[in-house]
């Protein structure tokens, strides 16, 4: 909600960048940053002392490794005695592997674990938290039905501890975060922990899946980091968590509709922010800023009206799911189109363009300018 402050301080700014990033004081005055970011495209999880914030003078930074913290200091970390935290974490992917060469030393511990695996998975057996498969080759296992967290599962190569497959966000990169474990009892441990921390990601989707009628993806789950669903007739809220790990300070909000109504109610949305309150869930603060009891909800399967149809190609749902969400700007047009048939239509007029993202062309059958944002909708 920081939109709203005229000035920002140091810390505003650190946080901003760094939306995984929760900021504190020690009882001696020392500011701590602690919390998992994205730096260089490497998903890390630090946390940093400092004691002259935001310089880095006597700093201490703490890093999970291979699910062991490894400590930093000016004494093993080639930093410059200038530097502010900021510049600290932009360097880091850099700094870490010019001091410690920590493949090679996981390749030794992972070659010698890789004889016990087989063992190890009976001692994992646990009937109350999960349930454990494995093929018939004995090269794959798979662990499901996680107590609490029924829908998730992890699948792994055995004995070479492959992440193949799992049920976590597809937006971060858990082959980085979980392929280094030097054994199959620490990336199990790993990947519940994951789940915990994950938990308010997934409870703010929960009312959403349930109330709404969630148009995109076709079929949500545990993977997707976005929901798209009907706010009212032909307008669409999309709501995304760009960082699974800090929801609501990673969230955007987009509103896909009518050029007149999207501006009416991007206004109504800004102004509504301000009142955000965060002992509610992001569903329920939606419904009071759009001063709504509920959402529309999905409607029974038979109820959908020829009306809906794209009057494109002349059907409901594409083999991807996709149902039709663009309509045309002009009011008396009642049209409307499957995002992919209408970008299709746009590509084949000589006077469509695309300006920031955003689409122009002209409705096939009214004529009427047409504009929209495909990367929101379709990305």
């Amino acid at each position: 909600m920081n939109e709203y402050t005229d000035e920002l301080t140091v810390e505003d700014t650190s946080l901003l960048k760094y939306p995984g990033l929760v900021m504190s004081q020690s009882s001696n005055n020392k500011t701590i940053l602690q919390g998992t970011i994205k730096v260089k495209n490497i998903w890390l999880n630090i946390k940093i002392i400092c004691p002259n914030f935001p310089h880095i003078h006597n700093f201490q930074l703490q890093v999970q490794q291979c699910f062991n913290i490894k400590t930093y200091t000016s004494a093993n970390l080639d930093v410059s005695i200038n530097w502010t935290v900021d510049e600290l974490i932009e360097n880091l992917p850099v700094l870490m592997q010019a001091s410690i060469s920590a493949n090679q030393i996981l390749t030794n511990v992972k070659d010698d674990s890789q004889t016990n695996i087989y063992a190890e998975i009976a001692k994992l057996y646990a009937p109350s938290e999960y349930e454990i498969l494995l093929n018939d080759s004995c090269s794959l296992v798979r662990f499901k039905r996680f107590s609490q967290n029924e829908q998730h599962f992890l699948e792994v190569a055995l004995p070479s501890l492959k992440l193949l497959d799992h049920s976590l966000p597809t937006c971060i990169d858990w082959h980085e975060m979980l392929g280094k474990a030097s054994s199959l009892t620490m990336l199990l441990q790993q990947y519940i922990n994951f789940l915990d921390d994950l938990r308010p990601f997934y409870e703010n989707f929960t009312d959403i899946d349930e109330l709404c009628h969630v148009v995109q993806p076709p079929l949500p789950n545990t993977k997707a980091n976005w929901r798209l669903f009907v706010l009212k007739d032909k307008v669409y809220l999309k709501l995304q968590f760009a960082d699974p790990f800090s929801p609501l300070s990673s969230m955007s909000v987009h509103i896909i509709g009518p050029t007149q109504e999207v501006t009416h109610l991007r206004r109504i949305y800004s102004e509504g922010l301000r009142d955000w309150d965060g002992d509610l869930d992001v569903h329920k603060n939606l419904l009071r800023i759009f001063d709504l009891c509920f959402f529309p909800m999905t409607p029974a399967e038979d109820s959908q009206t020829a009306s809906q149809f794209c009057n494109i190609c002349y059907c409901y749902k594409l083999e991807n799911g996709e149902i039709p969400i663009v309509s045309c700007d002009n009011n008396h047009c009642s049209l409307i189109f499957h995002a992919v048939c209408l970008k299709e239509w746009f590509n084949t007029l000589a006077d469509g363009k695309t300006f920031l993202d955003v689409a122009f062309g002209a409705c096939p059958f009214c004529k009427a300018k047409l504009s929209t944002s495909f990367q929101e909708i379709l990305s």
